[in-house]
């Protein structure tokens, strides 16, 4: 897959970051929810494959996501009932995600293969964005949550007098700026590895420019 493309539909997941509240056991229903539609939007495809529904393809997969969000969502509300009627609309917006990332993914290689790239894919995001949750919450509210059926489960780490700096984290502006500093760390790291693998590249073509040369040398 493009590079570029790959940025581009991480940027996209990062959108739920900030449409959730910054708590971690926010973040674990969503990082789960990404897993539960990579996984039923594969089963769809293999579906739509056996049944070789050609043109109408897209639409049954986006069909099957709908329902596999309503049925995420149904499940959350049975086991979390609080947590499901926070975040609302929220269980909506992996649906999008998960649709456009198969999607670039399908057309760039075969069905399976695409399963695990959408996988790792989802991984990466999912490990980000509980770090970024993490922070939040700390930073925001001072605690550790986990999810749980009526309350959130809390550990407490810095005490109430120690959040006068730290609940600007809590709020919006303060989610979309440790996001700005995310998004400024991940394109640093990733100009590093590029300028890696533009050296690898030289060298490889240097090693292989000596090699001929040395190779004519001797049929000479």
């Amino acid at each position: 897959m493009n590079k570029s493309l790959y940025y581009i539909f991480v940027s996209i997941s990062f959108a739920l970051l900030i449409a959730a509240p910054g708590r971690l056991a926010f973040g674990i229903i969503i990082c789960l929810e990404m897993f539960f539609l990579c996984l039923l939007n594969y089963a769809f495809s293999l579906l739509t494959k056996k049944l070789n529904f050609g043109d109408m393809e897209d639409l049954v997969l986006i069909l099957g996501l709908v329902f596999s969000t309503v049925l995420f969502k149904q499940i959350m509300m049975w086991i979390f009932p609080l947590i499901a009627l926070q975040m609302s609309f929220v269980f909506y917006l992996p649906l999008v995600t998960t649709f456009m990332i198969s999607s670039v993914f399908k057309k760039d290689a075969e069905l399976e293969t695409s399963f695990f790239e959408n996988i790792q894919l989802t991984g990466f995001f999912s490990i980000s964005a509980l770090v970024f949750y993490l922070i939040r919450d700390i930073l925001g509210y001072g605690t550790f949550t986990f999810p749980s059926t009526y309350v959130l489960i809390e550990k407490v780490i810095l005490p109430e007098n120690a959040l006068l700096w730290g609940t600007f984290f809590a709020s919006i502006p303060g989610a979309l700026f440790l996001l700005l500093l995310w998004v400024l760390a991940f394109l640093f790291v990733q100009e590093k590895f590029a300028i890696i693998e533009r050296i690898e590249k030289s060298k490889n073509i240097s090693n292989n420019n000596f090699q001929t040369e040395k190779n004519m040398e001797m049929n000479k």
